[in-house]
């Protein structure tokens, strides 16, 4: 029964609740390497009996010699279904073992027991009414022998069982840590609209008050856009073409607020639009350079907004003409900036990357690295 933690995890049905619906492979498996090592034991022991009966010069009756084999083992293995249940229910485990040591004692020397009850009144059919033996002679001469193979069968059992439990914890582990981290970019996600929405209302209280038609106008249109973010797909990842769509009706909004000091240029070739993205990544960024760059400059304002390919990667820029003075730091980051980095980190571990550094001409520049792929990819 060696290769039976192959099948490890037979006649489970679930993982636990929290993983629901996670079946376990089935047991044909776990019974066929069991036939298979009880008929392996059987042969040999009938090889090792035939041997024997030609070194005393005995005749050997192949067929019967073999069906006595076959039922000795075979009865052995009518008892691995009992066992394979205790070590389900009560295994031998460190805190437990000198409590139910006792109890796997005695139930291996009932089986013992048993098995020779049903195997002597056997003999003489098999064997021949000459070599036919007592029970109590059988016991005697093989009881040893029997509670060795049943505690070796209890043994592989028990690591048959570990290992199933191992499975289970490991798969349980992983399904913790996959809800874990899409918890994590709930509530990063979560928190980027508020933010957003905090923000866009303080910019339509200050031209309430200078502009009262242009507020009008930018609470409008931020109501369209709050309206197309609450339908909007939970995923996230979106193809770049309908973040692009997305950021357009922010930059419509912030053109209410900036009037003509705000000019926008974007170079996204129309191969990478289909690039997935995670979901409202490019609002925060072009927030930060508004709130950061354009707003604190004098005269016009410019943000532009590139994608590109370099090899299995997409890299989004972001970049203003504002003062430059903010450097890549965790202190240098708002929330729209710190929750994207940590989203990015959560989607893609190492793979994606967010940089924060002022250009050399003035102005900032914010990119990101991220695994190119798109929905045909897997």
């Amino acid at each position: 029964m060696e290769a039976a933690p192959d099948s490890s995890v037979v006649g489970r049905a679930s993982l636990d609740t929290s993983v629901a619906g996670r079946r376990t492979p089935s047991s044909a498996m776990f019974w066929l390497v069991g036939f298979g090592a009880w008929t392996a034991l059987a042969l040999l022991a009938t090889m090792q009996t035939a041997m024997a009966f030609s070194m005393r010069g005995q005749p050997i009756d192949w067929p019967r010699l073999l069906a006595w084999r076959a039922i000795d083992w075979y009865s052995c293995a009518l008892f691995v279904p009992p066992f394979l249940w205790l070590v389900r229910r009560a295994p031998l485990e460190r805190a437990s073992w000198p409590r139910r040591l006792p109890m796997y004692v005695g139930v291996t020397l009932l089986a013992t027991i048993a098995k020779y009850a049903v195997l002597v009144p056997l003999q003489a059919p098999f064997l021949g009414a000459a070599r036919t033996q007592s029970f109590r002679v059988v016991l005697a001469g093989n009881a040893i022998s029997e509670l060795m193979i049943f505690w070796a069968v209890v043994g592989v059992l028990h690591a048959v069982e570990f290992y199933r439990r191992y499975r289970e914890r490991e798969a349980l582990t992983l399904e913790l840590r996959a809800q874990l981290s899409q918890s994590q970019l709930d509530v990063l996600r979560a928190q980027l609209h508020p933010h957003f929405l905090f923000n866009a209302l303080n910019a339509a209280t200050v031209l309430v008050h200078r502009d009262p038609d242009a507020a009008d106008a930018m609470l409008t249109r931020l109501g369209d856009l709050l309206r197309h973010a609450l339908r909007s797909d939970p995923r996230h990842e979106t193809p770049l073409r309908e973040e692009l769509e997305l950021l357009d009706q922010y930059l419509d909004i912030m053109r209410t607020r900036f009037g003509d000091r705000l000019t926008i240029r974007r170079t996204v070739p129309p191969e990478l639009e289909s690039a997935l993205v995670p979901t409202f990544v490019l609002q925060p960024l072009v927030e930060n350079a508004l709130e950061h760059g354009v707003d604190r400059v004098e005269g016009s304002g410019c943000v532009e907004i590139d994608a590109a390919r370099d090899g299995d990667s997409l890299l989004l820029a972001v970049r203003d003409n504002g003062a430059g003075a903010r450097s890549d730091t965790h202190a240098g980051f708002g929330i729209g900036l710190t929750n994207t980095r940590a989203r990015l980190a959560a989607l893609y571990g190492d793979a994606a990357a967010l940089v924060l550094r002022p250009r050399p001409g003035g102005g900032t520049e914010v990119t990101l690295r991220l695994p190119y792929r798109t929905l045909a990819t897997p």
